[in-house]
């Protein structure tokens, strides 16, 4: 655990001036064949998932309730996705879209024209759901990720197909990219756009979502470009930290596996991730500031789909 991961917590506590409610969502299930992401599996072991979605409700006695989704899991009509998918979705099977993201928020009394903002922590075809059932909602992507959907990442591997047409007739924006930090002479400095939002938290690149505290975007490089987290705060010293795909699995996390590679039938060398290193360094992140909660009285749960 270090220092910097605990000044981190103290400073987002003392700053928050609010709280918001926060709920899981189902957004479908899926099959996943875990030794593509999990080191030293059996290929014969594979795992049914839930999609995930998160909905947070933030109160602002002057302007009513803002509605927030993280995330929109599978899209209800496979036949929706472009040839591409559908093919790679051979390879996650079984799979169900119902109930999806919209169908849960109707279950739980919310409407999908209700949804201010929807912010995707990246731009693969299990978390982008079906973007047109919110028309009225601001989109949200991490910096790269819509020249991703525009141009690709290149390369064969099926989870990386995307869909340039994922927006349209939507109001979607892109975060701005996080400062560089470089060292000069041995001391940091910050260089790059100083007015982008971003600040550093402790060893976190965070974005004040709302501007109270209570809902950051965090930079999480890694598994895609664009990817980013989301940290909301609950109650007090109460938090919860959606991390996308920044980790699959549990045992990840707590460091007692590691992240698969492979060699595909070709000969290229493969990983879930676009740069394990950099998902690693993430990852490594994740545990140091839930390790400070757990020091420093403080509840974190950090969310994500997992693979078993």
């Amino acid at each position: 655990m270090s220092a910097q991961a605990t000044t981190a917590l103290e400073h987002l506590e003392q700053h928050a001036k609010t709280t918001v409610k926060a709920s899981a969502l189902h957004g479908g299930t899926f099959t996943l064949p875990l030794h593509l992401f999990i080191q030293n599996v059996s290929k014969t072991d594979r795992s049914l998932v839930s999609s995930l979605s998160f909905l947070l409700v933030h109160e602002d006695s002057s302007s009513g309730p803002k509605n927030i989704l993280f995330d929109l899991g599978l899209r209800r009509n496979l036949q929706e996705y472009i040839t591409p998918i559908r093919e790679h979705l051979h390879t996650r099977q079984p799979m169900s879209t119902s109930p999806d993201v919209q169908q849960s928020l109707i279950d739980g009394g919310v409407q999908p024209l209700d949804i201010s903002h929807v912010i995707l922590s990246h731009v693969h075809w299990d978390h982008t759901g079906t973007p047109a059932d919110y028309p009225q909602a601001q989109f949200w992507v991490g910096s790269g990720a819509l020249d991703v959907l525009k141009n690709g990442l290149g390369g064969g591997l099926g989870h990386q197909h995307f869909e340039s047409k994922l927006f349209d007739g939507l109001n979607v924006r892109e975060f701005a990219s996080t400062p560089v930090l470089l060292s000069h002479d041995g001391r940091p400095e910050v260089e790059g756009e100083r007015n982008s939002g971003w600040g550093k938290i402790g060893d976190l690149w965070m974005y004040d979502f709302i501007g109270d505290g209570s809902v950051y975007v965090v930079d999480a490089p890694g598994h895609l470009p664009g990817h980013v987290n989301l940290l909301a705060r609950v109650g007090k010293k109460r938090w919860i930290y959606l991390v996308g795909d920044a980790c699959h699995d549990q045992r990840l996390l707590t460091g007692e596996k590691a992240i698969a590679e492979w060699t595909d039938p070709e000969g290229v060398f493969c990983c879930i991730h676009t740069d394990r290193k950099e998902a690693e360094a993430t990852l490594a992140r994740i545990r140091d500031l839930q390790a400070a909660a757990r020091e420093n009285g403080f509840q974190l749960e950090v969310l994500f789909t997992p693979a078993s």
